[in-house]
């Protein structure tokens, strides 16, 4: 089932305000999880970290991350999705706004396998 890793660039109250809407949803903030040790960490080992427990990163990088995920795709490395976040669309401090968006993301695509896709939230 889908479960939510939300990176350092999004607030950990959106995490908070997501499972009081839904508890059904797993979600967690890098700023919570695993005690906050992957915040600051590069890309890779966030992306194999959150594989492990199969968490999709949801993130607002979209320098860093596009690249990273080509060379996971060219050593045929696994990861458990990733869920772009353009602040054009959706801005970073819009928490509510977010919530929404996570919400129905997860609402539409919960049974899906998660396992290497790559897609971008779209405001609900």
């Amino acid at each position: 089932m889908l479960a939510y890793l939300l990176d350092q660039q999004i607030s950990p109250a959106v995490a908070e305000q997501l499972q009081a809407k839904n508890p059904q949803i797993r979600v967690t903030s890098v700023h919570r999880w695993q005690e906050g040790a992957f915040v600051g960490q590069a890309g890779a080992l966030l992306l194999r970290a959150a594989a492990q427990e199969g968490l999709t990163l949801v993130t607002y990088d979209l320098k860093t991350f596009p690249d990273l995920l080509a060379a996971f795709a060219a050593e045929n490395e696994a990861h458990s999705g990733v869920l772009f976040v353009d602040d054009a669309t959706l801005r970073s401090d819009d928490y509510g706004g977010l919530v929404r968006a996570l919400l129905a993301h997860w609402q539409t695509y919960q049974s899906l396998d998660w396992n290497n896709r790559i897609a971008f939230l779209q405001p609900a």
